[in-house]
């Protein structure tokens, strides 16, 4: 699955005008986190997607820190995963994770002097990751109650 949420033109836009990226980028997430604190789901993941596209635009822009841009794209990203698996959505809060992983470690691949934090974004990745992946196998396959032959009348003596 491909994530998109932003169109080709409003991209291209965003990528020539970093000023209006970054506040699509705010917006986004505001709004987003205003329906995420009301439980509306469904309603935020419009935003919290196009914030999230918006702060990998700004990732990728070598004129900016690339440090905050980091720390904007890694929790965005969060944001919006767990606001999928709110949604019961757990294949695309998967993906959200896989895509800011990757991105991430192509970022390391590439910023050789700033690995110590954008390790940190990674571990909290993979830390999501995990949660994600709990989350489906409990949604899959629900827990069993163990169960005994003794009935609790037979537990007394």
């Amino acid at each position: 699955m491909k994530l998109q949420f932003l169109c080709g033109n409003h991209r291209l836009e965003l990528e020539r005008n970093l000023s209006k990226a970054m506040q699509i980028w705010k917006v986004g997430t505001d709004t987003g986190q205003f329906y995420r604190d009301h439980m509306l789901w469904l309603e935020a993941i419009p935003h919290l997607g196009c914030a999230f596209e918006t702060a990998e635009i700004l990732l990728s822009n070598i004129t900016i820190d690339h440090r905050n841009a980091c720390e904007r794209f890694s929790d965005t990203a969060l944001l919006l995963s767990s606001t999928f698996k709110n949604a019961i959505r757990i294949a695309d809060a998967e993906d959200v994770i896989w895509v800011t992983i990757n991105r991430l470690e192509k970022e390391l691949s590439v910023n050789l002097t700033n690995t110590a934090w954008i390790n940190h974004h990674l571990a909290n990745q993979y830390e999501e990751l995990k949660r994600t992946l709990i989350t489906n196998q409990h949604l899959i396959r629900p827990t069993k109650r163990h169960s005994s032959n003794l009935e609790p009348a037979g537990l007394l003596h």
